[in-house]
């Protein structure tokens, strides 16, 4: 029902008042373009008269505003000139017998009424004012005729006058009203406590016009320390201003060149403090250029007070300026190389000089000594885990500020000693002390479920901002870092004498000659060291995603303003991603030892429990496939290329990069974080078996391996894995058989050629170069005798064994230069090669940088790169080759994975490389004398003549820039033996390693190989060094021929025969017998079922006399029908003795 029905359905009286009859009101409004009539009219006249008369009021009021401001400004600017007409009247020089005591008591109120700082002549009336003050001491205002109140008042004008004086021609002026202040400040410090801001701002514009000296050097020190002298109440607020507003001033050049004279009144501490209390989370953030100055500023006054002991305090505030500085110090602090980079994406920002000076200071020997020593006197020894954690997070954050004196730091804290009442002892072994003690530690070493609750500890509180920065939690974190940071600097000098010198007893007196053992770990503290670091890394990688999820940046002091995106941050410059990479570092450190050397109970490293190992093969094969798909998906949606690589956008004319492109580069950063949190979150254990394959054991990586390449043989060859099948499928792809198409043909061909015996290496380079990643496929080969005649091969995959066996057998020879081997002939690549050749060509006269220099050097790191893809062939394919790598050479292909190429140098590999420089190496660590005498210094000599060249040729290289300016102490004798490791292990060869590993990358994918240590690596190259399992071998024999197993399945008595010869052969016999069939003297590391093409046997017909022969390219041996045990023994040893082949059979 309608709600308006009444139920009376008589219609309502209209009334129309107007006198209008039918007429609507609304038809014509005001605003209509129609001539209004009726009540329309008589309402749009009323609205206009309304309008009209509310503008006539507000121009009534305008007009009344006006004439009031105009008076009031009449009147004032009359009365200002009457009373400055009354100052100048006092001021008159017929007047100035008077006193000055009763000037100054009626000019105050004149002055103060009536001074603009922008009137000159007001400013010459506050100086005649502030010389009868300075004279009468303030009489005016202490015998009561002038309310203190005014004195308040003064202080700003004389504030705001000192603000207007040029201060080098109005010096004496501006001198007069400075002591002006100073001496009120000394009688009234009240009267200025609420100006201290503007105070010391003007303070600092006087110090920055006065150069760095000036005659009224005296008169500013006074009136910088007077606020600061003054009672606690005014005294507080100026150290915050003093701090605030005058240190971050950039360019205090009188305060700079004078710091010890105005550091002589400052309390440090009391300046710590507040300084600690404004820079603490909540409080308003600074800028970066006033925080850089305030770190100059205060650095210079820590160091001019020199004192005795350093408060805490004073190292948290270095660390919180540190902390938010950390990106502009690195950038201002980079190498030259890295500085000439940041020039060029327009990223670098040079520092001023003067901080840079200030805090590259804090890196001083002494700096850091005093630092150390002045903490235990203040802390005792240093068992307070509190204030140890606050110094481990100010040395962490120097490292991570200054990179390139990452190490020099580090020699510093390893040579320093702490006091403790145990007698000194090493910052190595004061920092295990202290990090071992933590609650952090203890739980993580104890129980691996523990790593991921303490991880998430930080998440589960929410404590205020200051602290939770400066937590229990934190201080703990970053004392177990620095620990970390010190102690892999320690194992990088330590050769494998001290280091296991020291592992069953504590260091005494006698040891302490040798600094490095006594940095030494026992046996008992290195297990609980390997528990902690193998749970926390194992965490680390398997829940990183949750950890990253549900962490936020926890840095100590203000946020670093790096573009780094938000996340899991323990300490500013370290992120979730630099601090795995640290406990991952010190871990394959130790484990390197441990499988050099074992020290550690079997198995210590596995952690099959944490593993449900009966489905992990295929957990881990579907989170590749994963991580592949995500790739993939990546490149569909950068066509482009990646983008890292998308160029930067730059302002116009600008050398910086604009802010849309420092936007850009921001969020392209954070697009890459989170897909590599992505790739981390679909693939956990494909990380630990990357990064800590240790913890699973050797067979089921093995597994893994075989497993990748399979499923990348599907991948490439639609499915296809025998050789003849996959060339159908190109044929069927294009074209099929029967009219195959240009591409396919082509596609076939360039997987084809023909190598000429004794020439192989050359052959295949010349044919198989272009072919790159598609060396992977099946390749055909045709061997060409010496007399240019087609050699018949079994096309089974044995022609293709051949000719990469042919291959690397001629680019292991001496003949070719490439490699050469070591004392245990193991080869690695030949450091001297490129500088050898860069020789030859000299000696040719060949222009530097010509095309023939150019052409002959691209040709020898052609070849190493070449021999890095047969070596991935042999790998990929399963081929077993009898070459043995240097352990450190092998180390490298570990590290291929990282672009960061983690691999390490120390001395220990040295050994392996050069056993001569090893031990002159050992003898100068060990010298009992004065190292200087020897007149070393940090360059290096590398033979650059050939071998049989006379005399020999050197080329003397700086170990660090400006080596040679830099002598061998005692001191830094450990970092000169690194160094010098690094060089012969890294810097001379590292174009031609660098070029080995793209080839073998281009094959076998780098990750694959992280899963292998240097040992497990050279079995996968060369097969199983332990016994031969006979048993194992005859169950994956396959025979042929007459004795081919028949229904009855007994095998032929001449094969019975061989399996009991081989049961009595001695293991090395065995192994030549292994070798002649196989070429190869080790078996497949997951046994001979993995051999391929299998072991086989096959009849050599009646003939006793005859010896055995094989083909090592289908691993065959014809074996004649031998009747007598003795028989086939005899014939068997000799054959493998004399090395019959083909020709004996």
């Amino acid at each position: 029902m309608f709600a308006t029905f009444t139920g009376n359905s008589r219609r309502r009286r209209n009334v129309n008042l107007s006198g209008q009859k039918s007429v609507n009101p609304f038809t014509n409004p005001s605003w209509s373009g129609n001539t209004p009539v009726g009540a329309s009219k008589t309402v749009a006249q009323a609205q206009v008269q309304r309008l009209q008369r509310q503008q006539e009021r507000t121009r009534l009021k305008a007009a009344q505003r006006i004439q009031r401001v105009w008076r009031g400004y009449r009147t004032r600017k009359a009365l200002r000139a009457s009373r400055r007409q009354a100052f100048d009247q006092i001021y008159d020089e017929g007047n100035l017998v008077q006193d000055p005591a009763r000037r100054t008591t009626d000019a105050i109120p004149l002055l103060l009424s009536v001074f603009q700082a922008s009137v000159e002549d007001d400013c010459r009336r506050l100086c005649l004012l502030a010389r009868d003050l300075l004279q009468t001491n303030f009489h005016a205002f202490t015998s009561g005729a002038i309310d203190f109140v005014r004195l308040e008042k003064l202080v700003r004008v004389l504030v705001s006058g000192l603000r207007r004086f040029n201060l080098r021609n109005e010096g004496q002026q501006a001198g007069t009203l400075l002591q002006t202040l100073v001496a009120v400040i000394r009688e009234r410090p009240q009267s200025v406590r609420h100006l201290l801001g503007d105070y010391y701002d003007m303070l600092g514009n006087c110090c920055n016009a006065l150069g760095p000296s000036s005659s009224f050097l005296h008169t500013v020190r006074e009136a910088v320390n007077a606020p600061l002298l003054v009672d606690v109440s005014v005294s507080d607020v100026a150290y915050q201003e003093f701090a605030l507003s005058f240190l971050t001033k950039a360019d205090l050049f009188l305060f700079e060149s004078n710091i010890d004279l105005f550091a002589a009144n400052v309390d440090v501490d009391r300046l710590s403090r507040s300084l600690h209390a404004n820079l603490a989370p909540g409080q308003k953030p600074l800028a970066e250029a006033h925080l850089l100055w305030l770190l100059g500023h205060f650095i210079a006054l820590q160091k001019s007070k020199k004192q005795a002991v350093l408060h805490s305090r004073s190292i948290k505030v270095l660390y919180s300026l540190l902390s938010a500085l950390s990106d502009q110090i690195r950038a201002g602090f980079a190498s030259p190389t890295a500085k000439a980079e940041g020039e060029e994406d327009g990223t670098a920002q040079a520092l001023p000089p003067y901080v840079l000076e200030q805090a590259s200071s804090l890196t001083n020997r002494d700096e850091i000594s005093g630092l150390l020593e002045a903490f235990a006197m203040e802390h005792g020894d240093g068992t307070d885990l509190e204030n140890a954690g606050i110094l481990a997070g100010y040395i962490l954050t120097l490292i991570s500020c200054f990179p390139p004196l990452g190490d020099d730091i580090r020699m510093r804290l390893y040579l320093a000693d702490i006091p403790t009442q145990e007698g000194p002892l090493s910052a190595v072994k004061f920092f295990w002390r202290a990090a071992s003690r933590t609650s952090v530690f203890t739980q993580i070493a104890a129980d691996p479920d523990k790593a991921l609750e303490v991880l998430r500890e930080k998440a589960t509180k929410t404590p205020t901002a200051h602290a939770e920065t400066d937590s229990t939690w934190h201080r703990e974190w970053r004392t177990i870092l620095l620990f970390l940071e010190l102690y892999i600097f320690v194992l990088r000098l330590t050769d494998d004498e001290d280091f296991f010198g020291a592992l069953n007893c504590s260091p005494t007196k006698a040891d302490l000659g040798s600094r490095l053992r006594s940095n030494g770990l026992m046996l008992a503290d290195l297990k609980r060291l390997t528990l902690f670091l193998k749970h926390l890394g194992f965490t680390l990688y398997m829940n990183a995603a949750d950890i990253q999820g549900s962490a936020t940046s926890i840095s100590y002091g203000q946020p670093s303003s790096s573009n780094t995106p938000p996340g899991f941050t323990l300490i500013s410059g370290v992120d979730f991603y630099g601090f795995r990479a640290l406990v991952t570092t010190a871990t394959k450190m130790l484990y390197e030892r441990d499988s050099r050397r074992q020290f550690l109970p079997q198995d210590h490293w596995l952690m099959t429990s944490k593993l449900d190992m009966a489905g992990f093969l295929q957990a881990v094969v579907l989170e590749e496939q994963r991580q592949r798909e995500l790739a993939d998906s990546d490149e569909e949606d950068n066509p482009g290329g990646s983008d890292e690589d998308e160029p930067m956008a730059f302002a116009a004319g600008a050398v910086r990069l604009s802010r849309h492109a420092r936007i850009e580069k921001l969020r392209l950063m954070q697009k890459k974080a989170a897909r590599e949190r992505l790739r981390e979150a679909v693939g956990p254990k494909l990380e630990i078996l990357r990064n800590m394959p240790f913890v699973v054991p050797f067979d089921i990586r093995v597994q893994i391996f075989r497993q990748f390449v399979h499923l990348d043989k599907l991948r490439r060859r639609g499915g296809n894995i025998d050789p003849d099948r996959w060339r159908l499928w190109i044929v069927n792809q294009h074209g099929g058989p029967f009219d195959p198409s240009p591409t396919g043909m082509h596609i076939l061909s360039r997987h084809k050629a023909q190598v000429q015996r004794g020439r192989a290496f050359a052959d295949a380079l010349d044919q198989f170069w272009d072919l790159k990643e598609g060396l992977k496929e099946p390749i055909q080969i045709t061997f060409v005798d010496s007399f240019g005649m087609q050699e018949a091969g079994i096309d089974g995959g044995g022609v293709t064994k051949e000719f990469l066996l042919s291959v690397t057998t001629e680019a292991f020879t001496q003949d070719q230069k490439l490699f050469v081997t070591n004392s245990q002939n193991a080869f690695y690549p030949n450091p001297c090669a490129l500088d050898q050749e860069k020789h030859r060509l000299q000696e040719a006269m060949v222009p530097e940088n010509s095309d023939l220099w150019k052409e002959t050097i691209t040709y020898l790191l052609r070849q190493y790169e070449f021999l890095g893809r047969i070596i991935g062939k042999c790998l990929y394919e399963g081929i077993l080759i009898d070459i043995s790598f240097a352990g450190f050479f092998l180390l490298k292909w570990t590290s291929a994975a990282d672009s960061a190429e983690t691999y390490r140098a120390n001395i220990n590999d040295l050994r392996e490389l050069d056993e001569e420089l090893y031990q002159g190496m050992l003898q100068l660590k060990n010298y009992p004398g004065d190292v200087a005498d020897l007149g070393l210094d940090f360059t290096i000599t590398d033979r650059v003549s050939l071998p049989d060249e006379h005399p020999v040729r050197t080329v003397t290289r700086p170990l660090i820039p400006d080596g040679e300016k830099i002598p061998v102490t005692n001191e830094n004798r450990p970092l000169y033996i690194s160094y010098v490791a690094r060089h012969r292990l890294v810097v001379q060869p590292y174009a031609q390693t660098r070029a080995f590993l793209r080839g073998l990358s281009m094959i076998i994918d780098p990750a694959w190989l992280s899963m292998f240590n240097q040992a497990e690596l050279q079995r996968l190259v060369g097969g199983d060094s332990a016994g031969i399992d006979v048993d194992d071998l005859r169950r994956h024999t396959v025979y042929s021929g007459v004795y081919e197993i028949g229904d009855d399945g007994q095998e032929h008595p001449t094969v019975k025969l061989f399996w009991e010869v081989m049961t009595e052969l001695s293991d090395d016999e065995k192994r030549d017998v292994l070798k002649y069939v196989t070429s190869s003297p080790r078996a497949p590391l997951l046994g001979f079922s993995q051999l391929n093409p299998p072991f086989s046997i096959r009849d050599g017909g009646l003939d006793e006399e005859r010896l055995p022969s094989a083909s090592t390219c289908v691993n065959l041996l014809k074996l004649p029908q031998y009747k007598t045990k003795e028989g086939l023994k005899k014939k068997l040893l000799y054959a493998v003795k004399s090395g019959a082949g083909f020709d004996l059979s």
